[in-house]
């Protein structure tokens, strides 16, 4: 059994409290205690070493008791997981059963394990090499058929698709020790107690922040209150109910939720928030005026601005990489250029086990009054390698691809290199540009892409993308660019308006910016 299994294993079974799933259908909980979550664990260890011991497990569907069991069933019998989304609105199950057991295929997952709807559309599907079951018959396995399930590991804990959302999607490969280092981490950074803590999450187990949330809380022996992300966007004021309810001490959720709520706090009422002590905002960039806005909103409420926690974390390092200590709340920092200054969050210091370093560059400080370079890091939670690709060295520096600095209070990420914008000597980073279109009437947040012309264009320019509901596109494309100009000392070369939900994202809701490029220069 691997050390994160052994872990997984003590924690569940010795565990006094609750793991509480959402019932869309009913709107109530469905509550287990994690003794029994692991006894279907181990039912679900049982189906697997009696059929053929898979390497890989592939997981599918809306979150449920059984499928967080799902989870550690596959360590105790020594097996990946990898996990994926289901079908969006409007896409036709039988081509994402295929497209997905194909994704499932190419990372070497032979045995996927779904339910409902779903699961029918897989099992339809499903080629003779990849066996398809109800997550509900592996958890209700007799256990006796197999001896004890508690496998050796035969090779790595997670297989984690990465975003993709600035080039193509990658698979990292994460060992049982990468990931139970990630989660001591964060356990450690914020002092966990099972005695007194309470977990509430509504983000896709897809997602890293959505799977380090369940498995943080599981290895701490939290009550955990899990729902799914479909609950969330049928009514984002769900959430705070939830948090109400549960007496949540800690969630997690990207920038667009704390915006959309802290936007319409007008219309919250009868929620208790004063519990709250550590509330991550983590997976896009952080909108300091819109995190501050949620904390005033909910101020009324019982809620704490200390508790505000910005975070920087890749799937690279099993999830988090910086967060701030619990009681900190929302730290910023101004860095000026020859158009006026623009605000940053502070995302706290590196985890435990991590290291974090800047490599400065006058190529990205030109014209700032800071010295920004490209952050690089490394240390226990960081990924083996991309599946198909050399592996890594431990010792080496990981370029993440990201630009920032270090302040006071720990690490200051500014961008993108890839998306960083030169125009007229000046390098404009995407985010500033973006989160001040996303102030005009009509524009959708969180649906905004600055990009620079590149080919499109014999001079060097500035357009911006939209998703845009308004009445007026005229009116509002004129305000975009006054907007932009006054703040940035850019005139946008064009301000392009698509209707709701056409740009392209990544399954884990982050815009694919390189396709959304490519998609202007075709129509040019």
């Amino acid at each position: 059994m691997s050390e994160l299994a052994a872990a997984m294993t003590r924690s569940m079974q010795t565990a006094t409290t609750e793991l509480s799933v959402f019932d869309k259908e009913t709107s109530g909980w469905h509550r287990r205690p994690w003794p029994e979550v692991h006894g279907l664990a181990e039912g679900v260890a049982a189906w697997l070493l009696d059929h053929d011991r898979p390497t890989a497990v592939g997981l599918v569907g809306e979150p449920s008791v059984e499928f967080i069991a799902a989870i550690q069933g596959a360590w105790l019998a020594g097996a990946a997981i990898s996990i994926l989304p289901g079908p969006v609105r409007g896409a036709e199950l039988r081509q994402w059963a295929s497209s997905t057991l194909a994704r499932f295929r190419g990372i070497g997952v032979t045995a996927v394990l779904s339910q409902g709807l779903q699961l029918e559309s897989l099992q339809d599907v499903a080629p003779v090499d990849i066996t398809v079951e109800d997550l509900a018959t592996a958890a209700h396995t007799n256990r006796s058929a197999s001896g004890l399930p508690h496998a050796d590991a035969t090779g790595y804990a997670i297989l984690q698709g990465t975003a993709g959302s600035t080039g193509s999607p990658k698979t990292a490969m994460l060992s049982p020790g990468a990931v139970l280092s990630n989660m001591r981490g964060l356990d450690q950074r914020f002092a966990l107690d099972a005695s007194i803590d309470v977990m509430c999450s509504w983000l896709p187990l897809f997602h890293d922040m959505g799977l380090a949330c369940v498995l943080a809380s599981t290895l701490a022996g939290m009550p955990l209150w899990l729902a799914s992300p479909t609950a969330f966007s049928a009514s984002p004021f769900n959430w705070l109910k939830w948090l109400s309810e549960s007496r949540a001490t800690f969630t997690a959720a990207p920038n667009l939720a704390f915006n959309i709520l802290g936007k319409y706090a007008s219309l919250v009422s009868d929620v208790d928030l004063s519990a709250m002590r550590v509330a991550i905002n983590g997976g896009e960039p952080v909108d300091c005026e819109g995190f501050t806005k949620f904390a005033e909103a909910m101020a009324p409420f019982g809620f704490d601005a200390g508790a505000l926690a910005p975070s920087y974390g890749l799937a690279e390092s099993t999830c988090a990489v910086t967060l701030p200590g619990s009681g900190v709340g929302l730290n910023t920092v101004t860095v000026s250029d020859a158009s006026g200054s623009h605000k940053y969050p502070v995302l706290g210091e590196a985890v435990p086990g991590m290291e974090v370093r800047v490599l400065p560059s006058d190529r990205y400080s030109e014209n700032l009054d800071r010295e920004i370079g490209e952050i690089e890091i490394r240390g226990t939670s960081m990924m083996d390698g991309y599946l198909g690709q050399a592996p890594l060295d431990r010792d080496d520096w990981f370029p993440t691809g990201d630009l920032g600095f270090f302040d006071d209070g720990g690490l200051v990420v500014c961008g993108r290199a890839k998306e960083i914008i030169s125009i007229a000597g000046r390098n404009i980073f995407p985010t500033e540009i973006e989160l001040i279109a996303a102030q005009v009437s009509g524009v959708r947040q969180g649906c905004v892409v600055a990009l620079g012309t590149g080919e499109r264009s014999a001079r060097p320019g500035l357009v911006v993308a939209a998703e845009f509901r308004g009445e007026n596109e005229t009116q509002a494309r004129t305000e975009v660019i006054q907007r932009i100009a006054s703040v940035c000392g850019i005139v946008p070369a064009d301000v392009v308006f698509m209707t709701p939900g056409s740009l392209p994202r990544t399954s884990s809701g982050k815009l694919r910016r390189l396709e959304v490029r490519r998609t202007l220069e075709l129509v040019d």
